[in-house]
């Protein structure tokens, strides 16, 4: 996969804000001075915009690279809090003139790339293999506002470091990309749906819990995800604990989003060996970066994972306060996902759909016999669901029926 330029931009009259671009490549530093969380009118102001030249499926479409205002949804060395942050990403707008009322328009969350600014899809024409994705949503009629998430993009210059699976900044970083796209392109309305895979699974469904309130003003109509990482805390056992060669490429990233939040943490209690000297290559993006972490898995050892029972009771309360649900969704859910995933075993997931329907809420599940975490093949499935929820039409519930 290669690298492609950054687009060179010019401002938008439309919005006003100036297209100037601050590149930063390397892991940000921590800043001890955090600025508060944006006010309602702030959350997806805009920072700064350029042009965004799509490959593949996308090039016949419009977009902007964008960055704008958000919240993270904790406070580094603390269980809870927020603070201001700015974020970049992609927004795209259908071809054609706009139904009544705008174009409605979807939050795409992409699924795990890795932990370091260059990981931002909004950086690459393809946009880290979700162009064809993204564009089958601009075909289906709806605008698409695909975030990087906080630390991901080169875009941002003050960035803070990428807190990797922590619900509510995904929540909120794809919820003001909503509001973002807004502020680009005056014809996109206001009822907004959510679609992820994976990492960007567990962003549309925590987009689903907190788009009542954080998204107050905005019509949300529900969301989709594809095997969602909703609960990653079963894994961790002590000494006990036996993980899948896919699963020990995951752990810097994990480690990396929680040393975000609880900077105390110490890399040398979770992981050493291979895995810590191939951290580099298992966190970060650019060229061939997919096949420089096969390559890294390729060294591993049995005891590059192993953890102290000790250090497996401080992380798993980590995980579990990062766990979905958090609280009941504020529209109907589609969920997804393999009973043969190598990453997420299927039972925790089944797990945390049952703990959502009994916070009461509306979820049209699927557990895919024979697919993985990365070949659920919904993706039809899901716009179709998507094309009923913005017409308006009820959401099938299979937690009604028992059916998961």
């Amino acid at each position: 996969m290669s690298v492609a330029a950054c687009a060179s931009g010019s401002s938008n009259p439309e919005s006003g804000a100036s297209s100037t671009t601050v590149v930063a490549t390397t892991t940000p530093a921590r800043t001890s001075a955090l600025p508060p969380a944006p006010g309602i009118s702030d959350r997806g102001a805009l920072v700064s915009q350029e042009s965004f030249s799509g490959g593949g499926d996308l090039v016949k479409y419009r977009g902007r690279r964008v960055v704008y205002r958000s919240t993270a949804g904790y406070r580094p060395g603390a269980a809870t809090g927020e603070f201001g942050t700015q974020v970049s990403g992609v927004v795209l707008i259908p071809n054609g003139l706009p139904p009544t009322g705008g174009w409605p328009i979807v939050a795409y969350g992409h699924g795990t790339t890795g932990t370091t600014p260059n990981c931002g899809p909004s950086g690459y024409p393809d946009l880290l293999g979700d162009a064809g994705t993204v564009a089958s949503l601009l075909s289906a009629g709806w605008a698409v506002a695909v975030p990087d998430y906080q630390g991901l993009g080169t875009l941002v210059s003050d960035a803070q470091p990428h807190p990797y699976l922590e619900p509510r900044t995904a929540a909120f970083n794809m919820i003001d990309a909503v509001r973002a796209a807004r502020r680009v392109f005056g014809d996109i309305g206001d009822t907004w749906a959510a679609m992820g895979s994976s990492q960007g699974g567990q962003a549309a469904w925590a987009a689903a819990e907190y788009a009542g309130d954080y998204g107050s003003g905005l019509h949300f109509v529900g969301s989709t995800a594809s095997a969602p990482a909703a609960d990653l805390s079963p894994v961790v056992r002590g000494d006990a604990t036996v993980y899948t060669t896919t699963q020990k490429m995951f752990i810097p990233m994990i480690f990396d989003g929680l040393k975000a939040q609880y900077p105390q943490l110490n890399e040398a209690d979770y992981f050493r060996g291979a895995i810590a000297a191939d951290h580099q290559a298992l966190t970060s993006c650019g060229p061939d970066y997919l096949e420089s972490r096969l390559g890294a898995a390729l060294e591993f050892q049995p005891g590059d994972a192993a953890m102290t029972t000790a250090a497996a009771d401080k992380l798993r309360p980590m995980l579990q306060a990062r766990a979905l649900p958090q609280r009941p969704a504020a529209g109907p859910m589609y969920l997804a996902y393999g009973d043969q995933d190598q990453i997420i075993n299927s039972e925790w997931t089944t797990a945390a759909i049952g703990r959502a329907c009994r916070l009461g809420d509306v979820i049209d599940s699927e557990i895919v016999h024979g697919k993985g975490h990365t070949n659920v093949g919904r993706s039809g499935q899901e716009i179709d669901w998507l094309k009923d929820r913005f017409a308006g039409r009820p959401a099938p519930n299979t937690c009604a029926s028992g059916v998961r």
